[in-house]
């Protein structure tokens, strides 16, 4: 489970990281800055936050309070996603990603008492 951990780690660094600049760096992102409706700009900066999450936990991935916190946000943020992309409908990779990310953290959250040390 570890392991998975580490995969799930990696998978949400990465994930947002190319969501921050896909959304930072787009035609909504910050060449439009005070041009209004800036929407993708400001999720972009959100997306970095949550990629910045996987660096934070890294020397603690092992302890448990730490990773339930983590585990937490995690699965909120994927799950609150995949329920936003799905009631949207218009971005079928969105929604499989966010999909794959919650269920992952929701399965890590049940099973963190069995790999985390106290």
């Amino acid at each position: 489970m570890k392991i998975l951990f580490i995969v799930v780690l990696v998978l949400n660094f990465l994930t947002e990281t190319l969501a921050a600049a896909t959304l930072i760096g787009g035609p909504e992102g910050i060449a439009a800055a005070g041009k209004g409706g800036m929407w993708s700009m400001h999720y972009g900066f959100a997306a970095l936050a949550m990629a910045s999450a996987s660096l934070w936990i890294w020397p603690h991935r092992s302890n448990l309070r730490v990773v339930t916190a983590v585990l937490g946000i995690l699965l909120t943020f994927h799950t609150g996603l995949l329920i936003s992309l799905t009631l949207a409908g218009d971005q079928q990779g969105g929604v499989v990603i966010h999909a794959v990310m919650s269920v992952l953290c929701l399965v890590l959250f049940t099973q963190r008492t069995k790999w985390c040390t106290v």
